[in-house]
């Protein structure tokens, strides 16, 4: 281990030192090129078939594809192979919430009782569940729906029939915006609000606001055979389901996308060109404000929740982070931006194993620093 990072301590180096050399017109980032070394330790210590690595600097990216697709399979992933995203998923459809409440289609601290469309919504006293609420896991909500058949898809169920007839009967353990507690169904309530703001269903609402503007045509919760076809195969814990319609779970974790697509949705997202992004990109509720912070893999150093977004504070000559990370379904995830720096990394394994996401989150944060411009 120590000498692995070793060689990370030197790949940020090479980065720190390839920085200060002169740029070459029309030539791609060298600094970027160079952490394609740290990306590779990074996939032999995981121990998954294969990795993708995206970077984004400076409005360039790159994709750095590692191993294989699927074990013993011998082709190398791309930009143009699938992936999970699961749980980054999550700040998707904040950005769509976002989008529509810049369009004044909702506010965020609408009641989620705005739009059940008769249904009870259960509160703590007066004290009722916001959209906001939803959208930082504070909305006092369990982190999955009880009650899953055994053997089913965990990104086909529940659908919104099945969530909005269990809603009714259940009671607060706390008042909501008190604690975050990491809820799943929480989101996909939020999908539905977004769908009923919105007037179209939620995988409708994220083409139009968010993939098919930015030209992503292989992000959504509707693969076809053919985007299928070329689904890298996920391995360890959590079982491995066929590659179909994950509509059911679109807010919470049911994106399916690829390097080149969300190289594209990064460099976006920390150009915010419209000015819009700081709607879903804020801070909402800060740590020292929650009485509790619970089942957050980010741990003592979250700073904080935005739609979806965790915070992490900065730290020394690491930049204050906006990161998001998945796991199910043979895949674990793990995207990290720095706003204001221009610098973004996501990286991909098919392989769900929960004792290397610390490695993947120390490696990706520091790469940031080092890619930073300070």
């Amino acid at each position: 281990m120590m000498q692995v990072r070793n060689l990370l301590c030197g790949a940020a180096f090479l980065g720190l030192t390839l920085a200060a050399a002169p740029a070459v017109a029309q030539a791609a980032d060298p600094v970027v090129e160079a952490a394609e070394f740290a990306g590779e330790v990074l996939f032999m210590e995981s121990g998954a078939p294969g990795m993708v690595m995206v970077i984004v600097r400076n409005g360039q990216s790159k994709v750095f594809g590692f191993g294989e697709t699927a074990k013993g399979n011998g082709r190398q992933p791309d930009g143009q192979s699938m992936f999970r995203l699961n749980s980054i998923s999550k700040v998707f459809v904040g950005e769509v919430a976002a989008s529509l409440a810049a369009d004044g289609k909702l506010r965020l601290t609408d009641p989620l009782q705005n739009y059940a469309g008769g249904t009870k919504v259960p509160a703590s006293g007066q004290r009722q569940i916001t959209l906001l609420d939803l959208a930082t896991h504070s909305a006092a909500m369990p982190r999955e729906m009880p009650g899953a058949p055994e053997g089913v898809n965990p990104r086909a169920w529940p659908a919104r029939a099945d969530r909005w007839k269990w809603l009714p009967a259940q009671k607060l353990p706390w008042a909501p915006g008190s604690v975050a507690s990491y809820s799943n169904v929480g989101f996909d309530f939020l999908a539905d609000a977004a769908e009923t703001a919105g007037g179209m269903p939620y995988s409708e609402l994220l083409k139009a606001r968010i993939t098919q503007p930015l030209g992503m045509p292989d992000t959504g919760l509707t693969p076809s055979p053919a985007q299928c076809a070329r689904l890298m195969q996920g391995s360890g814990l959590g079982g491995v389901f066929p590659c179909g319609d994950t509509r059911a779970t679109g807010g919470s974790g049911g994106l399916y996308s690829t390097g080149d697509d969300m190289a594209r949705w990064m460099i976006h997202s920390l150009a915010d060109p419209d000015g819009r992004l700081g709607i879903s990109h804020a801070v909402y509720r800060s740590r020292q404000g929650l009485d509790a912070a619970i089942g957050f893999d980010e741990g003592a150093s979250m700073a904080g929740l935005g739609l979806g977004w965790v915070s992490v504070a900065a730290d020394g000559i690491k930049p204050m982070l906006l990161t998001k990370s998945g796991a199910g379904l043979g895949f674990m995830s793990y995207v990290a931006m720095a706003p204001g720096r221009d610098v973004a990394v996501l990286v991909v394994v098919n392989r769900a194993d929960f004792a290397m996401f610390s490695d993947i989150t120390r490696t990706v944060n520091g790469l940031i620093a080092s890619l930073s411009t300070r």
